[in-house]
């Protein structure tokens, strides 16, 4: 059974890979004389199922501007795990960091990601990230590297335009869909490939999605229980299948995010089955539920508005 309601929240985060505009025109009698703006960058994660951590060591931000690149040292690096930051919360990579104003090509996330580079994977039993480059690790505890196609030249690379406004403070995330993310192709163990699918968003004008899962669904026999959302005029349907594992592209028909539905904390009766995505552009959308990435429930998915600033809730 399934049923829709809303309601509103205040603060919610932010939204996709869009040009984001301009703002603080000079009033009548003044005159605009900032030439730089701060940015602060944070990144997110819609998670993966049989994963204990995804720990992503960032290096180093580079801005394209015009015929100039800036790039943005992260000494120390920052080693993150992206499984610690889902649905609406951040971990931050700069913050109110002085740079030009003006319109940007695109931004590119340094990280430590080659191919056989692991040699020290730290605690494995823990939330902290205290190996070396980048890495996974599995609730059987087997441990692999990430590895980035190209990445010691590229990087993870977002070319999305944005803005950042003169004297202006804007607020970004980079949000991952690990589930989309990650594959083992024959061969490459003890590496996997990270072939990055990030939305950069802005943490302005946007809402997101909540809800709770019936537990008879979410704890099917070999169920890895998630919620994918799609556009609007799209059904929903299994994540494409690259014949290049290490190729960038993604196919517009793809969930524009996908969650994890979690487990209820405890044994009391008022815990449920629930999950969340954040960084929503306003507009509709629609939610299925799925135990594989193959079949979907409902079929047609269901209807979620996106508003600013709200949180739609879709109960299934």
């Amino acid at each position: 059974m399934t049923n829709i309601t809303k309601r509103t929240a205040f603060g919610v985060l932010a939204a996709s890979a869009v040009l984001l505009s301009g703002c603080g025109g000079s009033g009548s009698g003044s005159v605009e004389t900032a030439t730089t703006g701060f940015l602060s960058l944070g990144v997110s994660d819609g998670p993966l199922h049989d994963a204990r951590k995804v720990c992503i060591t960032f290096n180093e931000i580079e801005l394209k501007i015009g015929s100039e690149t800036n790039i943005i040292p992260l000494d120390p690096a920052k080693k993150i795990n992206l499984l610690e930051f889902q649905g609406t919360d951040i971990a931050p990579l700069l913050v109110d960091q002085k740079v030009t104003a003006g319109d940007y090509q695109w931004m590119r996330l340094g990280i430590d990601a080659e191919r056989g580079t692991l040699v020290n994977a730290g605690d494995i039993t823990g939330s902290q990230c205290d190996g070396d480059a980048s890495y996974i690790v599995m609730e059987d505890d087997r441990v692999f590297n990430l590895y980035v196609p190209s990445g010691a030249k590229n990087g993870l690379k977002l070319v999305s335009g944005f803005t950042i406004p003169a004297g202006g403070s804007p607020d970004f995330t980079a949000d991952f869909d690990l589930a989309r993310s990650i594959t083992a192709p024959p061969g490459l163990d003890p590496d996997v490939v990270l072939r990055p699918v990030i939305r950069l968003v802005s943490n302005v004008d946007v809402g997101s999605l909540a809800g709770v899962v019936d537990a008879g669904l979410a704890e099917a026999d070999g169920c890895a229980p998630s919620v994918y959302v799609f556009k609007n005029d799209i059904k929903p349907n299994p994540i494409g299948i690259d014949d290049d594992p290490a190729s960038m592209e993604t196919d517009p028909n793809d969930p524009v995010a996908t969650a994890m539905v979690n487990k209820p904390t405890n044994n009391d009766e008022t815990e449920t089955w629930n999950y969340s995505v954040g960084f929503l552009l306003p507009g509709d959308y629609e939610a299925a539920f799925t135990c594989n990435g193959t079949d979907f429930e409902p079929v047609d998915g269901l209807p979620a508005l996106i508003v600013v600033n709200e949180i739609e809730t879709v109960n299934v």
